[in-house]
C-alpha cells in the first residue's frame, strides 16, 4: 500500500462549502526505538492501535550524516547529556537496513503504510532499491542541494515528497520546491509540512497559523503539520486549518535513554490526538451555516409565537394590550408583529392560547 494509493484520504483541499476528508496521520517512530528492533516492533504495534495511517523511521548512516566535530542540538544535551558527541549519540540509535525491512514488512501487515526518511545519500540509494515510494525530507535537509536533486530525481511509481520546513524561511522553500520540481518530481507530488524544529517547541513558537501563509505561497502544494509540541491542541487546531496531514513523534515512555523521547507521544497521547481530529474532521462541517437535522426540531421549543396576553374575543382588535410573544415556536413569528397588530380576531382566544389567522402562516 502507498501513500498515494490512499488519494481518498490524503489529496484534500479544505475550502469555503467543502466537508473535511481523512486527514493522513503518521506515527513518527524515528531514532525512538534506541536501535532496538524488538522495541520498535512493539511501537508499530502500539502505533496501529492508536488508529494512526502511517508509521516512519529515520534510514541513516551515522559517519556520513554527521561529523565527529558536530555538536549537540541544546535540547539533546538536555536529554542525553554532554559526555558523548553527536556522532556517538546517534550511532547507538541506527537500525540496520535488514530490521527496517522486517519492521515495514510488518508494519504493512498491521494494515499501516509504512517508508523511512534518509538522511545520507547511501539511504537514499538503499530506500530506493526497496521500491520506496514516499519519500520524506526532513527540515535538516531542505538546503541541501546534492540530497534534493537525487530524491527529486528518483524515479517510482506513486512517488510522494513530504518536505518538512523547520527553520526554513518562504525563500528557501521556494528554492528547495524548484530543485525538486527541475529534477523531475511535480508539485502534485509534493506535500509542504509546517514545522518548527525545536524538541518540543514552546506553545509560542508553535505558529499554526503560518499554515494560512503556506497555503497563499504555495497554493499548488497540499500543506501538512509536523507537531513538536506537547499534547494534541495544536494537532486539532491545525486540522482546522486545511492540512491533509500530521506527523507525530511517537515514544512508548517519555523517560526512556534517547534525544527525542520527551518531545514525543505515548500511545495514550497519541490515540487521543488520533481521536481529536477524527472528532475535527466531522466538526469541521460543510463550510455553510444552515440547519441541521439534529437542531431543527428544537425550533419549536426555543422559538417564541405570537400568543394572547389575556382573553380575546371575536372581532377585537390586536394591539400590544392583548398579544404578546411566548413559547412554543408553530405559531405565528413574532417577526409579523407589527403586520398582525391593528388587525381584526377571527376568533376567540383564550390567554396563552397561539394566535391563529388566515392571513398569517403558522412557522415551521
Amino acid at each position: 500500500m502507498t501513500l498515494i494509493n490512499l488519494s481518498a484520504k490524503l489529496r484534500i483541499k479544505i475550502k469555503t462549502g467543502k466537508t473535511m476528508k481523512h486527514i493522513f496521520i503518521i506515527a513518527e517512530i524515528g531514532c525512538n526505538h534506541n536501535g532496538d528492533k524488538n522495541l520498535a516492533k512493539k511501537m508499530v504495534e502500539e502505533a496501529a492501535k492508536c488508529g494512526v495511517d502511517a508509521v516512519k523511521f529515520q534510514t541513516f548512516n551515522s559517519s556520513a550524516l554527521i561529523s565527529r566535530y558536530a555538536p549537540k542540538a541544546e535540547y539533546q544535551k538536555e536529554t542525553t547529556g554532554t559526555a558523548d558527541s553527536q556522532l556517538e549519540m546517534t550511532k547507538k540509535l541506527e537500525l540496520s537496513h535488514d530490521d527496517f525491512l522486517e519492521l515495514s514488512s510488518y508494519a504493512k501487515s498491521l494494515g499501516l503504510v509504512s517508508f523511512s526518511t534518509p538522511f545520507d545519500m547511501e539511504s537514499i540509494e538503499f530506500l530506493e532499491k526497496t521500491g520506496q515510494s514516499i519519500w520524506k525530507i526532513p527540515s535538516g535537509e531542505i538546503t541541501n542541494l546534492p540530497y534534493l536533486r537525487k530524491i527529486g530525481s528518483i524515479k517510482c511509481e506513486n512517488k510522494q515528497i513530504i518536505l518538512s520546513s523547520g527553520m526554513a524561511t518562504i525563500e528557501e522553500i521556494q528554492k528547495c520546491i524548484k530543485i525538486l520540481v527541475e529534477s523531475g518530481t511535480p508539485k502534485n507530488q509534493i506535500v509542504l509540512l509546517h514545522c518548527n524544529t525545536e524538541y518540543p517547541t514552546p506553545d509560542k513558537d508553535v505558529n499554526i497559523s503560518a499554515i494560512s501563509d503556506l497555503h497563499k505561497h504555495f497554493p499548488d502544494i497540499d500543506i501538512g503539520f509536523s507537531d513538536h509540541s506537547v499534547g494534541s491542541v495544536a494537532a486539532v487546531g491545525a486540522a482546522a486549518l486545511g492540512i491533509c496531514m500530521i506527523e507525530k513523534h511517537f515514544t512508548l515512555d517519555k523517560n526512556f535513554p534517547g534525544p527525542d523521547h520527551k518531545a514525543s507521544a505515548t500511545p495514550d497521547e497519541l490515540k487521543e490526538l488520533v481521536q481529536n481530529v477524527r472528532r475535527m474532521e466531522v466538526i469541521f462541517g460543510c463550510g455553510y451555516k444552515v440547519v441541521t437535522d439534529s437542531e431543527r426540531k428544537n425550533k419549536i421549543v426555543a422559538r417564541k409565537s405570537i400568543v394572547a396576553k389575556v382573553t380575546i374575543k371575536k372581532g377585537d382588535i390586536f394591539s400590544e394590550e392583548n398579544i404578546t410573544c411566548k413559547r412554543p415556536g408553530n405559531g405565528i413569528s413574532p417577526m409579523k408583529w407589527y403586520e398582525l397588530i391593528g388587525k381584526t380576531a377571527e376568533k376567540d382566544f383564550e390567554d396563552d392560547q397561539l394566535i391563529e389567522d388566515s392571513r398569517f402562516d403558522n412557522q415551521e
